[in-house]
């Protein structure tokens, strides 16, 4: 577990990395953070909507990589990661812990097949990582 916010350039070496080794991603909305649903729903359509032909499915989940939500539920997109998408990550955020609601979904996870190789947990400043790919960046 790693509690250093990934930034700037080494963020955007971070993203260029983990597209060449995962085949998808995913983020997080939670419900139970959303004042009006049918309205942040369709802002997040707004946001993703040059990438909308990229992504996997949108499921309702109680739990991911870094949460466990008691009674609520949260929305979890899951994309294929390819040139598209990293651009969509690259360019809508400059750090790790950036995708922080309001202004962006949170908790980005990245994966190859089924083994999460990288998960962050936006608010609470901390992410968890694959030893063998952050040996790979941090010798960069």
């Amino acid at each position: 577990m790693m509690h250093e916010n990934v930034k700037g350039k080494k963020y955007k070496q971070l993203i260029d990395l983990l597209s060449r080794q995962c085949n998808r991603f995913a983020f997080v909305e939670n419900r139970q953070m959303m004042e009006i649903e049918e309205e942040r729903l369709a802002y997040i359509d707004d946001l993703i909507v040059d990438m909308k032909g990229h992504l996997i499915e949108r499921k309702i989940q109680r739990e991911w990589e870094t949460t466990r939500l008691a009674e609520d539920t949260a929305y979890v997109y899951y994309f294929h990661f390819n040139n598209a998408t990293r651009d969509f990550l690259e360019e809508y955020s400059d750090s790790l812990f950036g995708w922080i609601s309001p202004e962006l979904p949170e908790d980005l996870m990245f994966y190859q097949n089924d083994k999460c190789i990288l998960a962050a947990c936006s608010h609470e400043g901390f992410f968890m990582v694959d030893e063998t790919l952050w040996e790979r960046f941090l010798k960069r």
